[in-house]
């Protein structure tokens, strides 16, 4: 322990030395940096809140007016657009999502981590690759593949090719981060395993699996999210307003001059959020335990 007087006779007692005039200079700096990115984050968030329950909004969001506690806004939402059935469209897309890259990155992640093949290096290197191509570089050729595959199986809906694409989409960068953390996961309990007879499925289902429970949390909440906060790919595959999910449907509210409804839009939001806080706080242990055992193992 550093002892030191000070000024009024008094003692420092610190294990690391006072800030010098640098020191607390870069602190203020720091506090300040954070002040205002918090401002940046709370205010927009603020601003959507105090709107959807402001019955004295016009077209427009604007905090200038006086504030009157209304439910308008919602139920404008419910009684004159399609937003229950955007929303059971969302959820149905984004359940399917995330099961679909479960089921798949569960498996390609345990065998890059576990089995060793012909081309394994290269084709992690590809996987890393092809995170850099920007999802909407691809549009033009999954409208053409849904064209192709509904021309010979026409029971094949837009809504199906949504799913497989955002499946497809995830399961290359989640392979690589489920194949780092079961890495971590030592050998040996599958060698115990195989000792007493459980086969390599036997393995993954009753071993591997169970003790990747928490990073699986991480990447079924990523995938089960991406279908809400998506525009592009929804608008360019779904024609129909019954087909479209919530962030193409509440766009609708705001698109044309003439029916503008941007508090509409603000409630349509803050409810949008709802089944994303729901799953998140009934994985937040999975998800803190995931977080934190990848930060030591990793």
């Amino acid at each position: 322990m550093f002892k030191r007087k000070n000024k009024n006779n008094g003692l420092y007692l610190s294990d690391k030395q006072p800030l010098n005039t640098v020191g607390k200079i870069l602190l203020v700096l720091s506090y300040a940096i954070l002040i205002a990115w918090a401002i940046a984050i709370i205010w927009p968030l603020a601003a959507m809140v105090i709107s959807s329950f402001n019955g004295n909004q016009g077209k427009y969001i604007s905090l200038s007016g006086a504030f009157s506690f209304s439910f308008k806004n919602f139920e404008y939402l419910f009684e004159n657009t399609n937003f229950l059935i955007w929303t059971k469209n969302t959820i149905l897309i984004a359940i399917a999502t995330a099961l679909f890259t479960l089921l798949i990155v569960s498996f390609t992640g345990y065998a890059y981590s576990r089995y060793r093949f012909k081309g394994k290096k290269a084709s992690l290197m590809g996987i890393m690759l092809i995170q850099t191509i920007p999802a909407f570089a691809g549009i033009t050729a999954y409208y053409a593949i849904h064209s192709i595959i509904s021309g010979i199986v026409p029971i094949f809906s837009r809504t199906a090719m949504l799913i497989l694409i955002y499946s497809a989409g995830g399961i290359a960068g989640n392979t690589f981060i489920l194949k780092g953390y079961i890495d971590s996961i030592s050998n040996e309990l599958d060698e115990a395993a195989r000792i007493d007879g459980c086969s390599n499925f036997q393995v993954y289902r009753l071993i591997i699996m169970p003790i990747a429970k928490p990073m699986l949390a991480i990447i079924a909440l990523w995938s089960f999210i991406g279908p809400f906060m998506d525009y592009m790919l929804p608008a360019v595959l779904l024609t129909s307003n019954e087909e479209y999910t919530l962030a193409t449907g509440l766009f609708t509210l705001i698109q044309d001059m003439r029916t503008m409804n941007a508090p509409a839009f603000a409630a349509g939001g803050l409810l949008t959020a709802i089944p994303i806080v729901v799953l998140f706080m009934s994985l937040q242990n999975q998800l803190v335990s995931g977080l934190s055992k990848g930060s030591v193992k990793g």
